[in-house]
């Protein structure tokens, strides 16, 4: 199979040994760069996790496997503007998911629950790898402060789920995670605004 990464081609056996060789070249092609990995792509499959479990499972077959990268600064612009995309339709379903809670707690309740704790963890790395950049967007202090409030209502919220109380539940939800939500959304989209932060990321 052929390693791809840029203008680089490598020539690699289809074996379990290679798949070493292949994250190798990952770290080498972002250490000491303002780049990050982004993805692989695998005879054109775009996989973006499970990359080694998904190697080891087609490696007999592989016959391409190309690294791509980003920039630092363009991989903070298009994941914030997925979790602004994220708030966007989760906000409403979340205010839906509040007012039928009153009303009974079902199976339903639960998976929404745990669909809105899966996307605070994803808003939470992404916090975190914009904070360890070389440069953040504008208004970052403010998106900080708000995904600190989100993350303190959860860690009510779970409180809440630990003792099975389904009221106070359904109040966390209304009156401090959707609050939460709401303010972060307000600060990602000043920040979406930020003209020469987006002419910078190419």
């Amino acid at each position: 199979m052929k390693l791809l990464y840029k203008s680089e081609q490598f020539n690699l056996k289809n074996n379990v040994a290679s798949i070493t060789t292949i994250f190798e070249k990952v770290n080498d092609s972002i250490e000491g760069n303002d780049f990050v990995f982004s993805h692989l792509i695998v005879d054109d499959i775009e996989v973006y996790d499970k990359h080694e479990d998904y190697l080891k499972e087609h490696i007999g077959e592989i016959i391409n496997v190309e690294i791509v990268t980003r920039r630092t600064k363009e991989m903070i612009w298009e994941t914030m503007t997925s979790v602004n995309s994220y708030l966007e339709r989760a906000i409403p379903a979340l205010r839906t998911l509040v007012d039928e809670s009153y009303e009974k707690f079902t199976d339903k309740t639960w998976n929404g629950i745990n669909q809105l704790a899966e996307g605070m963890q994803w808003i939470l790395q992404f916090t975190s790898f914009t904070k360890n950049a070389h440069q953040q967007p504008s208004n970052w202090d403010s998106i900080e402060e708000s995904v600190k409030k989100c993350e303190e209502s959860f860690s009510e919220l779970i409180e809440g789920i630990e003792v099975q109380d389904t009221v106070l539940i359904s109040d966390i939800l209304s009156y401090e995670v959707t609050p939460a939500y709401e303010e972060l959304r307000k600060n990602l989209v000043i920040s979406l605004k930020d003209e020469r932060f987006l002419k910078n990321v190419n």
